[in-house]
């Protein structure tokens, strides 16, 4: 068990009292004894550095302890207030929380004390999820200039940044950096696939996805919505419809691959499954997964057309009734004149009709 200040203090005025001398007893006084003054206690010099406080800070955000971290970082940056990497820990436990504010203020005070990469790459991806992505991608940038060894680190961040802003170019070449990196990894096939998408090429996309799913003895479902998202982008409805429900079931069978492609992925994926549901005039299904998307984070406002498109769509079609539902009045004098013709002319056919057979007869 760790000692915090105020126990450790205690501590010290146990153990001094407790190796202090007994007081003398005087056999020839017979006075009352009267109580000394209490003295001035004096606060004692603690030998705990702020990296003291720091590394032990790490250990318990290690342990999963965000406020044990949290303290610890705190005390480590008022024992040392320009260690610089106290206040990126701190950050990154801001960041975790969501407290994106305060992280990016951590990370500025530390690149203020130190210019480093983790600095930078702490303000990179708060300012990513800030939605500030093209001043995260400088941020990024400057990760890789001063410390190259973060590439792998701070791919996750630059490839979210990008496809953010729909930076293409960025993207190709984040994938072939992956690809170049691992390649055996099957997600290399997302990440060249998803650049086609974006370049408006989904055709090239299909083709690259199909390869690495056939090619992958257990494709992940990183895979499989790629492919879906390529298809939707060529209006290939059922395509769509089964690449998207095979993401679904891998991922209610724990595969956590679809985490690569942003920060709300299962929103995603129903978002999408709505819409390919839409497509094929599946409404209902369509209705229920972007109502399912939006409650667990997907924005309303991006689905509002959708959504009212699925809900028309299951409304049933009116029957056109047998007789005519508008007044004389609304009729058209072309059309009254029209039908009066006809009528008329249906009649005098008939008269003359008649007075032929008469004849005929008589004759």
């Amino acid at each position: 068990m760790h000692l915090t200040p105020d126990r450790l203090f205690l501590c010290c005025l146990l153990l001094l009292s407790g190796c202090a001398s007994p007081p003398a007893t005087s056999t020839t006084s017979q006075r009352l004894p009267t109580r000394a003054p209490t003295p001035t206690p004096t606060v004692t010099p603690f030998a705990i550095s702020g990296r003291a406080y720091y590394e032990e800070g790490l250990a318990r955000q290690q342990e999963g302890d965000a406020e044990g971290a949290l303290q610890s970082f705190t005390w480590a940056i008022q024992r040392a207030p320009d260690f610089a990497p106290a206040y990126v820990a701190r950050g990154s436990v801001y960041l975790a929380q969501g407290e994106f504010d305060l992280a990016l203020a951590e990370a500025d005070a530390a690149l203020e004390l130190e210019p480093s990469g983790a600095a930078h790459a702490l303000r990179g991806e708060t300012l990513r999820l800030l939605g500030r992505n093209q001043a995260a991608l400088k941020a990024l940038d400057q990760v890789l200039d001063l410390e190259p060894g973060l590439r792998e680190g701070t791919f996750y961040s630059r490839w979210l940044a990008a496809r953010a802003l729909h930076d293409t170019s960025r993207m190709l070449a984040l994938g072939m950096e992956h690809a170049n990196r691992r390649p055996n990894d099957p997600a290399r096939h997302y990440y060249q696939g998803w650049a086609f998408i974006e370049l408006g090429t989904p055709g090239v996309a299909i083709s690259t996805l199909v390869k690495g799913i056939e090619s992958t003895p257990d494709p992940p479902a990183l895979l499989w919505f790629a492919l879906g998202q390529a298809y939707a982008a060529n209006r290939h409805w059922p395509e769509a419809v089964v690449a998207f429900e095979a993401t679904r079931e891998l991922v209610q069978a724990g595969d956590g691959s679809l985490a690569l492609h942003s920060d709300q992925p299962i929103a995603d994926l129903f978002s999408a499954l709505g819409r390919a549901y839409l497509g094929v005039g599946r409404c209902a299904d369509a209705e229920t997964a972007l109502e399912y998307a939006i409650s667990i984070g997907a924005l309303a406002s991006e689905h509002t057309a959708a959504l009212e498109e699925a809900r028309i769509c299951q409304t049933p079609t009116p029957t056109i009734t047998p007789y005519p539902t508008t007044t004389p009045s609304a009729r058209s004098r072309d059309v009254d004149a029209a039908l009066s013709c006809a009528i008329l002319y249906r009649h005098t056919q008939s008269i003359q009709g008649d007075r032929y057979h008469g004849k005929q007869r008589s004759t």
